[in-house]
Parts: C-alpha cells; structure tokens; sequence
C-alpha cells in the first residue's frame, strides 16, 4: 500500500540521516521514479524534506524533526514481541537492553497493542537449540563483538581441530549465529579465515585498528560460503553408540556442517548408552571424529569404518610395545 510506503519512507529517513532516490528505491522494491513521486506527496503533505546535490547528497528531513508514529502493523507487534525469546542476543550480552528496548515501544505504542503483547510473549518461544545440542559456552563472544563495534583487531589463542592452540591476529569482519554455535569471521595477513567463537582460549582487544572493508556484508558471505560447502558435501552415514559420560565432549568436536543431521533412536541400550545416526562429509572425517571419542563411542556401521577405526588403533598399540 502506498500510505504504508509513505510512512516507512519518512522512518528510513529519520532513521538514516539521508539516503539518495535509489537507496529508497532498493529498499522498498519500487522504481525511482515512484519514490520521486512519493517524495513530492510527502512535501505537499507538510513532511520537511529536503534534497543535497553533489557527492554525499540526497533527501533527508530537517534535524528537528521527529514523528511521533510507529508505523507498526500487527504482525511487526507480533514479530518484535516473539523476538525476546532470542538466544543469540542473551550471548553477546545484549538480553537485558534487548528488554528494556521493548519496554520504551511498548511505553509509545497505543494502550490497544498491549493485550497483543502479552499474548504473544506467553504463546511463542524460540528454541534456537536442537535436540541432544549441548550448548557451547562463549565466554570472549561479547568481547569479540566489542571488537568488531570498535573496529580494532584482536589477539585470540585458538584451539583448531586438531587441538593445537595457535595465536591469530585477527581482522573482525563480523559474528554469525547458526543456531547456537557462533562464528567469528576475519581476516588474518589479508586471507579471510573463519573461526569457531568456542574454541577461543584467550581474547585480546588490541589498540591497532582492523581493516575491514567498508562493503563488506556478513549475510551476503556467510550465505555464498554455505552454499559452497553444501554443493560440496558428500554424505557418509554412520550409526554408532554414545556413552552418557561422552556427549559433552562428542558435541564439542562435531561442526555446525554435520550436526543438523543426528538423529537419535527412542530406546537407549542396557547399558544407557544412546544410539545416533549422523552424516559425516568423508569416512575420514568420521574416522577423525570417532577415534577422537576413545572408548566414550562404539561405531556400530558402515563396516569400513570399522575396520578403519581397528586398524588405527592396532598401530596406535604397535607404537607402545
């Protein structure tokens, strides 16, 4: 509807400071010449906006301007209502501003919306969790967001796959939640590298300012690089039993590329222990996984894998006698 792109119009701008005819364009999906029209009506409505020439320029609203409206639908009441039950926000230590935020709409939203609200907040809750996810613990997350607020580089001693701590210093270029698991994506001697937030050990904000690229779009990269991964995947199944005392440790070393696919069977054996299907992208990358587990995990199938895991293990034994 137009009066709906009217008002969003005069949010963006009181939002932004200033935006050219084409960023309105993009933004709302309609054709510069539209947003030139609207513009006009606005001005005839009695909006103060007004046009810069030249490099920088734009339209903008006169700086003491400021509308009183929302412009809140129903559904965004409902959507901003739902958004407090959000994990990641409580991560980087924003959980409590995230609430008092809500609190002043709610203050400036008409008395009719608070019924809504309330509904809302004890009929929804989002899990961000899957079954059987232990969740990782982040201690340097909010530290690393600071960072990448500040835009100064970091010094991180990391923990890779193969357990070796190595010290990095890192160029933030942005912070991704897939699920519960965060992602620090940087630059390290000018080659992008993405890192596991939980396999931090130590975090230092450094005074040197990092160089991230003012176009650089964390949606837009994390998005190209999953479907790059996916394209590449190449599925191995394996069926295998977990002791209780071992699921900590086997989420710690299993990736956000395989963890959507465990799936549990509903009976555990006499022994309590679970019985997991999952896919791995390679028989060695379970192998890796497997043997990192000690006697804390049993594969039940592929055979292959089997035999891989017992012909690792007799020349791990070779080595000690």
């Amino acid at each position: 509807m137009r009066a709906d792109r009217l008002l969003t119009i005069v949010l963006l701008l009181q939002a932004r400071g200033r935006m050219t005819a084409h960023e309105l364009a993009e933004r709302l999906e309609v054709s510069e010449r539209t947003i030139y029209r609207d513009l006009q009506a606005l001005s005839l409505a009695g909006i103060p906006i007004y046009a810069e020439a030249g490099t920088g320029g734009g339209y903008a609203l006169i700086e003491q301007y400021q509308t009183r409206l929302t412009g809140l639908t129903k559904s965004e009441v409902h959507a901003l209502a739902s958004s407090q039950s959000s994990g990641p926000l409580h991560d980087l230590g924003l959980g409590s501003a995230l609430e008092a935020a809500f609190l002043k709409l709610e203050a400036v939203l008409s008395p009719h919306w608070h019924g809504d609200i309330d509904t809302v907040k004890r009929s929804i809750h989002l899990d961000s969790t899957g079954w059987l996810w232990a969740k990782e613990p982040v201690p340097f997350l909010p530290l690393l967001h600071e960072a990448l607020w500040l835009g100064q580089k970091v010094e991180v001693d990391y923990r890779r796959h193969d357990g070796q701590i190595r010290q990095r210093i890192i160029d933030p270029y942005g912070l991704v939640a897939k699920s519960t698991v965060w992602y620090l994506i940087g630059a390290v001697d000018d080659q992008l590298r993405i890192f596991r937030v939980s396999r931090a050990r130590t975090v230092k904000l450094l005074a040197e300012s990092s160089q991230r690229p003012r176009a650089f779009d964390v949606r837009v990269f994390w998005e190209t690089w999953k479907s790059t991964l996916e394209a590449n995947y190449s599925p191995y199944v394996v069926r295998f039993r977990l002791a209780p005392e071992g699921v900590q440790r086997f989420f710690e070393r299993v990736d956000e590329t395989v963890r959507p696919s465990i799936r549990e069977e509903p009976d555990k054996d006499d022994q309590e222990w679970r019985i997991i299907s999952m896919t791995f992208s390679s028989l060695l990358h379970a192998q890796t996984v497997a043997m990192g587990m000690g006697n804390l995990l049993q594969v039940l199938e592929p055979l292959e894998l089997r035999e891989a895991i017992r012909a690792q293990a007799q020349q791990i034994v070779a080595l000690y006698e």
